[in-house]
Protein backbone atom coordinates (compact mmCIF):
# COMPACT_ATOMS: atom_id res chain seq x y z
CA UNK A 1 0.00 0.00 0.00
CA UNK A 2 1.42 3.40 -0.97
CA UNK A 3 1.09 6.19 1.54
CA UNK A 4 0.16 9.69 0.47
CA UNK A 5 3.69 10.71 1.29
CA UNK A 6 4.79 8.69 -1.70
CA UNK A 7 3.05 11.20 -3.95
CA UNK A 8 5.45 13.93 -2.78
CA UNK A 9 9.22 13.89 -2.89
CA UNK A 10 9.52 15.57 0.52
CA UNK A 11 6.91 13.27 2.04
CA UNK A 12 4.59 16.10 3.09
CA UNK A 13 1.81 17.12 0.77
CA UNK A 14 -0.48 19.99 1.49
CA UNK A 15 -4.09 19.69 2.61
CA UNK A 16 -5.97 16.97 4.44
CA UNK A 17 -6.23 13.43 3.04
CA UNK A 18 -9.76 12.39 2.15
CA UNK A 19 -11.60 9.27 3.24
CA UNK A 20 -12.99 6.89 0.66
CA UNK A 21 -16.80 6.91 1.01
CA UNK A 22 -17.20 3.82 -1.15
CA UNK A 23 -14.59 1.79 0.73
CA UNK A 24 -14.16 -0.70 -2.10
CA UNK A 25 -11.14 -2.51 -3.45
CA UNK A 26 -10.14 -1.39 -6.93
CA UNK A 27 -12.12 -3.58 -9.29
CA UNK A 28 -10.00 -6.49 -10.39
CA UNK A 29 -6.93 -4.86 -8.88
CA UNK A 30 -3.66 -6.63 -8.34
CA UNK A 31 -0.41 -5.24 -7.11
CA UNK A 32 2.61 -4.75 -9.32
CA UNK A 33 3.87 -8.23 -8.53
CA UNK A 34 1.00 -9.66 -10.55
CA UNK A 35 -0.67 -11.49 -7.68
CA UNK A 36 -3.61 -10.56 -5.51
CA UNK A 37 -2.70 -7.91 -2.97
CA UNK A 38 -4.21 -9.98 -0.14
CA UNK A 39 -3.31 -13.58 0.60
CA UNK A 40 -5.69 -16.06 2.26
CA UNK A 41 -2.92 -17.45 4.45
CA UNK A 42 -2.95 -14.35 6.68
CA UNK A 43 -3.49 -15.35 10.31
CA UNK A 44 -6.86 -13.69 10.61
CA UNK A 45 -8.03 -14.52 7.09
CA UNK A 46 -8.98 -10.99 6.11
CA UNK A 47 -8.75 -11.43 2.37
CA UNK A 48 -12.17 -9.93 1.73
CA UNK A 49 -14.23 -7.37 3.65
CA UNK A 50 -17.81 -8.30 4.61
CA UNK A 51 -20.42 -7.33 2.03
CA UNK A 52 -23.20 -7.04 4.59
CA UNK A 53 -21.00 -5.46 7.21
CA UNK A 54 -22.33 -3.20 9.98
CA UNK A 55 -21.13 0.22 11.08
CA UNK A 56 -21.58 1.90 7.74
CA UNK A 57 -19.56 -0.42 5.55
CA UNK A 58 -21.50 -0.25 2.27
CA UNK A 59 -23.43 -3.19 0.92
CA UNK A 60 -21.50 -5.20 -1.62
CA UNK A 61 -18.19 -3.53 -0.82
CA UNK A 62 -16.32 -6.78 -0.43
CA UNK A 63 -17.50 -10.38 -0.21
CA UNK A 64 -17.86 -12.02 3.19
CA UNK A 65 -16.53 -15.47 2.44
CA UNK A 66 -13.67 -17.17 0.67
CA UNK A 67 -14.43 -19.60 -2.11
CA UNK A 68 -14.02 -23.34 -1.62
CA UNK A 69 -12.05 -25.52 -2.01
CA UNK A 70 -9.94 -23.86 0.65
CA UNK A 71 -6.49 -24.53 -0.76
CA UNK A 72 -5.32 -27.23 1.67
CA UNK A 73 -4.45 -30.27 -0.37
CA UNK A 74 -6.91 -33.14 0.07
CA UNK A 75 -5.65 -35.69 2.53
CA UNK A 76 -3.26 -33.26 4.26
CA UNK A 77 -5.53 -31.02 6.38
CA UNK A 78 -7.02 -31.47 9.84
CA UNK A 79 -10.74 -32.11 10.22
CA UNK A 80 -12.13 -29.53 12.67
CA UNK A 81 -15.79 -28.93 13.51
CA UNK A 82 -17.53 -25.92 15.03
CA UNK A 83 -18.04 -26.41 18.77
CA UNK A 84 -15.15 -28.80 19.32
CA UNK A 85 -12.66 -27.96 22.08
CA UNK A 86 -8.93 -28.46 21.63
CA UNK A 87 -6.10 -28.40 24.16
CA UNK A 88 -8.84 -28.46 26.82
CA UNK A 89 -9.75 -24.80 26.35
CA UNK A 90 -9.96 -23.58 22.73
CA UNK A 91 -13.52 -23.82 21.40
CA UNK A 92 -13.83 -23.62 17.61
CA UNK A 93 -16.24 -20.80 16.69
CA UNK A 94 -15.86 -20.10 12.96
CA UNK A 95 -13.42 -20.62 10.12
CA UNK A 96 -11.81 -17.28 9.29
CA UNK A 97 -9.06 -18.10 6.79
CA UNK A 98 -7.10 -20.68 4.86
CA UNK A 99 -3.99 -21.11 2.79
CA UNK A 100 -2.12 -23.76 0.91
CA UNK A 101 -0.73 -25.30 4.10
CA UNK A 102 -3.15 -24.23 6.80
CA UNK A 103 -6.65 -23.40 7.94
CA UNK A 104 -7.33 -20.61 10.43
CA UNK A 105 -10.14 -20.76 12.98
CA UNK A 106 -11.65 -18.24 15.36
CA UNK A 107 -11.33 -19.85 18.78
CA UNK A 108 -12.67 -18.85 22.19
CA UNK A 109 -10.38 -19.41 25.16
CA UNK A 110 -12.71 -21.00 27.72
CA UNK A 111 -10.22 -20.32 30.52
CA UNK A 112 -10.75 -16.55 30.17
CA UNK A 113 -13.50 -14.46 31.75
CA UNK A 114 -16.53 -13.74 29.56
CA UNK A 115 -15.58 -10.06 29.23
CA UNK A 116 -11.84 -10.55 28.78
CA UNK A 117 -10.40 -8.75 25.75
CA UNK A 118 -8.08 -11.69 25.03
CA UNK A 119 -10.70 -14.45 25.14
CA UNK A 120 -10.73 -14.77 21.33
CA UNK A 121 -7.73 -16.11 19.44
CA UNK A 122 -6.71 -17.12 15.93
CA UNK A 123 -5.98 -20.85 15.79
CA UNK A 124 -3.81 -21.72 12.79
CA UNK A 125 -3.81 -25.44 12.03
CA UNK A 126 -1.00 -26.52 9.73
CA UNK A 127 -1.26 -29.40 7.29
CA UNK A 128 0.46 -32.61 8.26
CA UNK A 129 3.27 -32.04 5.75
CA UNK A 130 4.55 -28.80 7.31
CA UNK A 131 6.70 -30.45 9.96
CA UNK A 132 8.62 -33.69 10.04
CA UNK A 133 9.74 -33.39 6.42
CA UNK A 134 13.16 -33.29 4.84
CA UNK A 135 13.55 -29.51 4.84
CA UNK A 136 13.93 -27.41 8.02
CA UNK A 137 11.12 -25.22 9.35
CA UNK A 138 11.97 -22.81 12.15
CA UNK A 139 8.71 -20.87 12.40
CA UNK A 140 7.35 -22.59 15.51
CA UNK A 141 10.63 -22.40 17.38
CA UNK A 142 11.19 -18.77 16.38
CA UNK A 143 7.70 -17.76 17.50
CA UNK A 144 8.32 -19.31 20.91
CA UNK A 145 11.66 -17.55 21.12
CA UNK A 146 10.20 -14.14 20.24
CA UNK A 147 7.43 -14.53 22.82
CA UNK A 148 9.97 -14.61 25.66
CA UNK A 149 12.74 -12.52 24.11
CA UNK A 150 13.63 -8.89 24.89
CA UNK A 151 10.21 -7.92 26.22
CA UNK A 152 11.59 -4.56 27.34
CA UNK A 153 12.14 -3.43 23.75
CA UNK A 154 9.40 -1.19 22.31
CA UNK A 155 9.21 -3.40 19.22
CA UNK A 156 7.94 -6.35 21.28
CA UNK A 157 4.43 -4.92 21.18
CA UNK A 158 4.67 -4.46 17.41
CA UNK A 159 4.79 -8.20 16.68
CA UNK A 160 1.87 -10.62 16.48
CA UNK A 161 2.93 -13.13 19.11
CA UNK A 162 2.31 -16.82 19.52
CA UNK A 163 0.09 -17.35 22.57
CA UNK A 164 0.19 -21.13 22.72
CA UNK A 165 0.88 -24.18 20.58
CA UNK A 166 -0.03 -27.84 20.62
CA UNK A 167 -0.29 -30.84 18.31
CA UNK A 168 -3.40 -32.59 17.05
CA UNK A 169 -3.39 -36.14 15.72
CA UNK A 170 -5.92 -36.71 12.95
CA UNK A 171 -6.55 -39.18 10.14
CA UNK A 172 -4.02 -37.40 7.92
CA UNK A 173 -1.22 -37.26 10.47
CA UNK A 174 -0.03 -34.93 13.22
CA UNK A 175 -0.88 -31.26 12.83
CA UNK A 176 0.95 -28.40 14.52
CA UNK A 177 -1.59 -25.92 15.93
CA UNK A 178 -0.49 -22.34 16.58
CA UNK A 179 -2.58 -19.99 18.73
CA UNK A 180 -2.05 -16.30 17.91
CA UNK A 181 -3.24 -12.95 19.07
CA UNK A 182 -6.32 -12.07 17.01
CA UNK A 183 -5.68 -9.39 14.41
CA UNK A 184 -8.08 -7.22 12.40
CA UNK A 185 -6.84 -6.98 8.80
CA UNK A 186 -3.63 -6.40 6.91
CA UNK A 187 -2.29 -3.26 5.26
CA UNK A 188 -3.08 -4.94 1.94
CA UNK A 189 -6.77 -4.16 2.51
CA UNK A 190 -6.71 -1.36 5.09
CA UNK A 191 -6.04 1.29 2.45
CA UNK A 192 -9.44 0.64 0.86
CA UNK A 193 -10.97 2.81 3.58
CA UNK A 194 -9.46 5.89 1.97
CA UNK A 195 -9.96 7.74 -1.28
CA UNK A 196 -7.42 6.64 -3.84
CA UNK A 197 -6.58 3.70 -1.54
CA UNK A 198 -3.82 5.82 0.02
CA UNK A 199 -3.23 5.50 3.74
CA UNK A 200 -3.06 9.08 5.13
CA UNK A 201 0.41 10.43 5.82
CA UNK A 202 0.00 10.93 9.61
CA UNK A 203 -1.08 7.33 10.04
CA UNK A 204 1.59 6.02 7.70
CA UNK A 205 4.25 7.82 9.75
CA UNK A 206 3.02 6.03 12.85
CA UNK A 207 2.90 2.65 11.10
CA UNK A 208 6.42 3.20 9.75
CA UNK A 209 7.80 3.71 13.25
CA UNK A 210 6.03 0.61 14.54
CA UNK A 211 7.26 -1.51 11.65
CA UNK A 212 10.84 -0.34 12.15
CA UNK A 213 10.61 -1.17 15.85
CA UNK A 214 9.18 -4.62 15.06
CA UNK A 215 12.04 -5.40 12.68
CA UNK A 216 14.58 -4.09 15.17
CA UNK A 217 13.11 -6.35 17.86
CA UNK A 218 13.32 -9.35 15.52
CA UNK A 219 16.89 -8.62 14.49
CA UNK A 220 18.06 -8.11 18.07
CA UNK A 221 16.44 -11.46 18.79
CA UNK A 222 18.54 -13.08 16.02
CA UNK A 223 15.56 -13.52 13.69
CA UNK A 224 15.13 -12.63 10.00
CA UNK A 225 11.47 -12.32 8.97
CA UNK A 226 12.19 -12.95 5.24
CA UNK A 227 8.61 -12.33 4.05
CA UNK A 228 8.00 -8.67 4.79
CA UNK A 229 5.02 -7.27 2.86
CA UNK A 230 1.70 -5.47 3.34
CA UNK A 231 -0.19 -8.76 3.68
CA UNK A 232 1.93 -9.75 6.69
CA UNK A 233 1.57 -6.41 8.48
CA UNK A 234 -1.65 -6.39 10.50
CA UNK A 235 -3.93 -3.85 12.13
CA UNK A 236 -4.49 -4.78 15.76
CA UNK A 237 -7.97 -5.71 16.97
CA UNK A 238 -9.69 -2.84 18.78
CA UNK A 239 -13.00 -4.19 20.09
CA UNK A 240 -13.45 -7.94 20.55
CA UNK A 241 -16.93 -7.44 22.04
CA UNK A 242 -18.21 -7.04 18.48
CA UNK A 243 -17.35 -10.68 17.75
CA UNK A 244 -20.17 -12.01 19.92
CA UNK A 245 -22.56 -9.08 19.59
CA UNK A 246 -22.31 -8.76 15.81
CA UNK A 247 -20.08 -11.25 13.96
CA UNK A 248 -21.40 -14.50 15.46
CA UNK A 249 -24.97 -13.19 15.28
CA UNK A 250 -24.65 -12.13 11.65
CA UNK A 251 -23.00 -15.40 10.65
CA UNK A 252 -24.77 -18.36 12.32
CA UNK A 253 -23.02 -21.67 12.84
CA UNK A 254 -22.58 -23.36 9.44
CA UNK A 255 -23.88 -26.85 9.01
CA UNK A 256 -21.33 -29.65 9.17
CA UNK A 257 -22.00 -33.35 8.65
CA UNK A 258 -19.79 -35.30 11.03
CA UNK A 259 -20.94 -38.61 9.54
CA UNK A 260 -19.75 -37.87 6.00
CA UNK A 261 -17.13 -40.17 4.57
CA UNK A 262 -15.02 -37.33 3.22
CA UNK A 263 -14.51 -34.08 5.11
CA UNK A 264 -16.02 -31.05 3.40
CA UNK A 265 -14.33 -27.69 4.11
CA UNK A 266 -16.70 -24.91 5.13
CA UNK A 267 -16.54 -21.35 3.86
CA UNK A 268 -14.47 -18.76 5.68
CA UNK A 269 -16.05 -15.69 7.22
CA UNK A 270 -13.90 -12.59 7.46
CA UNK A 271 -13.61 -10.47 10.61
CA UNK A 272 -12.44 -7.33 8.82
CA UNK A 273 -15.74 -5.48 9.27
CA UNK A 274 -15.93 -6.25 12.98
CA UNK A 275 -12.60 -5.37 14.56
CA UNK A 276 -12.66 -1.57 14.81
CA UNK A 277 -13.96 0.55 17.65
CA UNK A 278 -14.21 3.49 15.24
CA UNK A 279 -14.80 3.63 11.50
CA UNK A 280 -11.91 5.57 9.91
CA UNK A 281 -14.37 7.15 7.47
CA UNK A 282 -16.24 8.77 10.37
CA UNK A 283 -13.07 10.60 11.45
CA UNK A 284 -12.07 12.87 8.53
CA UNK A 285 -9.73 14.89 10.75
CA UNK A 286 -7.89 11.72 11.87
CA UNK A 287 -8.04 12.64 15.57
CA UNK A 288 -8.84 9.03 16.46
CA UNK A 289 -6.00 7.48 14.50
CA UNK A 290 -4.22 6.83 17.78
CA UNK A 291 -6.48 3.79 18.10
CA UNK A 292 -4.86 2.13 15.08
CA UNK A 293 -1.68 0.15 15.61
CA UNK A 294 0.09 -2.48 13.55
CA UNK A 295 1.81 -5.76 14.32
CA UNK A 296 4.23 -7.68 12.13
CA UNK A 297 3.07 -11.26 11.71
CA UNK A 298 3.24 -14.49 9.73
CA UNK A 299 6.74 -15.67 10.60
CA UNK A 300 6.21 -19.08 9.04
CA UNK A 301 9.04 -18.50 6.57
CA UNK A 302 11.39 -16.80 9.03
CA UNK A 303 14.93 -17.94 9.76
CA UNK A 304 17.54 -17.55 12.43
CA UNK A 305 20.12 -14.96 11.48
CA UNK A 306 22.87 -17.59 11.73
CA UNK A 307 20.88 -20.63 10.51
CA UNK A 308 18.86 -20.28 7.33
CA UNK A 309 15.98 -22.19 5.80
CA UNK A 310 17.15 -20.89 2.43
CA UNK A 311 19.70 -18.40 1.19
CA UNK A 312 16.98 -16.53 -0.73
CA UNK A 313 15.38 -13.67 1.20
CA UNK A 314 11.87 -12.99 -0.12
CA UNK A 315 10.74 -13.26 -3.74
CA UNK A 316 12.90 -11.49 -6.34
CA UNK A 317 10.45 -8.60 -6.61
CA UNK A 318 10.68 -7.80 -2.90
CA UNK A 319 14.36 -8.19 -2.12
CA UNK A 320 16.22 -5.13 -0.86
CA UNK A 321 17.00 -2.76 -2.44
CA UNK A 322 14.41 -3.74 -5.04
CA UNK A 323 11.51 -2.41 -2.95
CA UNK A 324 10.76 1.26 -3.31
CA UNK A 325 7.51 3.17 -2.85
CA UNK A 326 5.57 -0.12 -2.73
CA UNK A 327 6.16 -0.94 -6.35
CA UNK A 328 8.72 -2.91 -8.29
CA UNK A 329 11.76 -0.74 -8.85
CA UNK A 330 13.89 -3.21 -10.81
CA UNK A 331 12.66 -5.94 -13.11
CA UNK A 332 15.71 -7.58 -14.65
CA UNK A 333 13.64 -8.01 -17.80
CA UNK A 334 15.39 -8.04 -21.16
CA UNK A 335 13.61 -7.08 -24.41
CA UNK A 336 12.01 -8.10 -26.63
CA UNK A 337 10.37 -10.98 -24.73
CA UNK A 338 10.97 -9.62 -21.20
CA UNK A 339 12.84 -12.69 -19.88
CA UNK A 340 14.80 -12.25 -16.64
CA UNK A 341 18.56 -11.88 -16.58
CA UNK A 342 20.69 -11.27 -13.52
CA UNK A 343 23.03 -8.99 -15.45
CA UNK A 344 20.14 -6.67 -16.36
CA UNK A 345 18.91 -6.70 -12.78
CA UNK A 346 22.32 -5.68 -11.44
CA UNK A 347 22.66 -2.98 -14.12
CA UNK A 348 19.38 -1.41 -13.03
CA UNK A 349 20.57 -1.34 -9.42
CA UNK A 350 23.82 0.34 -10.42
CA UNK A 351 22.06 2.95 -12.57
CA UNK A 352 19.67 3.81 -9.77
CA UNK A 353 21.91 3.61 -6.70
CA UNK A 354 25.44 3.85 -8.05
CA UNK A 355 28.23 1.28 -8.40
CA UNK A 356 28.71 -1.58 -5.95
CA UNK A 357 31.36 -0.68 -3.34
CA UNK A 358 34.47 -2.86 -3.31
CA UNK A 359 34.07 -3.78 0.36
CA UNK A 360 30.65 -5.25 -0.40
CA UNK A 361 31.81 -7.11 -3.52
CA UNK A 362 34.54 -8.73 -1.45
CA UNK A 363 31.79 -10.49 0.51
CA UNK A 364 29.78 -11.48 -2.56
CA UNK A 365 29.58 -14.46 -4.86
CA UNK A 366 32.98 -14.75 -6.50
CA UNK A 367 31.67 -15.98 -9.83
CA UNK A 368 29.12 -13.18 -10.17
CA UNK A 369 31.64 -10.51 -9.16
CA UNK A 370 34.30 -11.81 -11.56
CA UNK A 371 32.06 -12.41 -14.54
CA UNK A 372 29.67 -9.46 -14.33
CA UNK A 373 31.31 -6.51 -12.53
CA UNK A 374 34.32 -4.42 -13.45
CA UNK A 375 36.88 -2.85 -11.12
CA UNK A 376 34.66 0.18 -10.55
CA UNK A 377 31.66 -1.88 -9.42
CA UNK A 378 29.74 -1.38 -12.65
CA UNK A 379 28.28 -4.05 -14.91
CA UNK A 380 30.46 -5.29 -17.74
CA UNK A 381 29.07 -4.82 -21.23
CA UNK A 382 26.08 -2.70 -20.16
CA UNK A 383 26.18 1.04 -20.81
CA UNK A 384 22.83 1.92 -19.27
CA UNK A 385 19.68 0.06 -18.24
CA UNK A 386 17.48 3.14 -18.59
CA UNK A 387 16.64 3.34 -14.88
CA UNK A 388 17.00 6.92 -13.55
CA UNK A 389 19.27 7.61 -10.56
CA UNK A 390 17.86 8.22 -7.09
CA UNK A 391 18.29 11.98 -6.65
CA UNK A 392 16.50 12.87 -3.44
CA UNK A 393 18.83 11.40 -0.82
CA UNK A 394 17.27 13.44 2.00
CA UNK A 395 13.88 11.80 1.54
CA UNK A 396 13.22 9.13 4.18
CA UNK A 397 13.31 6.13 1.85
CA UNK A 398 16.55 7.42 0.42
CA UNK A 399 18.13 6.89 3.84
CA UNK A 400 17.53 3.16 3.44
CA UNK A 401 18.06 2.79 -0.29
CA UNK A 402 21.77 2.11 -0.08
CA UNK A 403 23.50 -0.80 -1.77
CA UNK A 404 25.85 -1.33 1.17
CA UNK A 405 23.88 -2.17 4.36
CA UNK A 406 26.60 -0.44 6.37
CA UNK A 407 25.55 2.87 4.78
CA UNK A 408 21.89 2.60 5.81
CA UNK A 409 20.76 4.60 8.82
CA UNK A 410 20.44 2.70 12.11
CA UNK A 411 17.04 2.35 13.78
CA UNK A 412 17.68 5.19 16.23
CA UNK A 413 18.31 7.67 13.41
CA UNK A 414 15.51 6.40 11.18
CA UNK A 415 12.81 7.04 13.78
CA UNK A 416 14.23 10.53 14.43
CA UNK A 417 14.21 11.47 10.76
CA UNK A 418 12.15 14.65 10.10
CA UNK A 419 9.62 12.81 7.94
CA UNK A 420 8.93 10.34 10.77
CA UNK A 421 9.13 12.67 13.75
CA UNK A 422 6.74 15.26 12.29
CA UNK A 423 3.39 14.91 14.09
CA UNK A 424 3.79 11.17 14.60
CA UNK A 425 1.77 9.66 17.45
CA UNK A 426 4.12 7.27 19.21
Amino acid sequence: MISEADQSRDGDIGGTPTVNPDHKNPEGSTDDRGDASTTPDDVQGQAERASDAPSGVPQGAIGDKLSDPDGVEEGKGAYFYIGEVYADKYEIMRKIGYGRYSRVWLAKDLSKAANAEDRFRALKVLSAECYGVDYPVFGREILKHLRTSNQHLPGYKCVCHLVNDFEHKGPNGTHVCLVFELMGESLATFGTYFRGYLIPTPLMRKFSVQLILALHFAHVSNVVHSDLKEGNTFIRFQDTSRIESEFLVKHPTPGQNRTEEQYTPISSRSLVAYYTAVDPRSDPTFRLFGLFNIALGDLGASSWADKHVTENIQPVVLRAPEVYRARRLFSGQVPPDGHYELRQHLAEIVDHLGPFPKELLAQGDGWIVESMLDDEGRIKGVDSSGVPPLKDEVWWSGCMMKINPADRLPVEELIQHPWISKNVNR
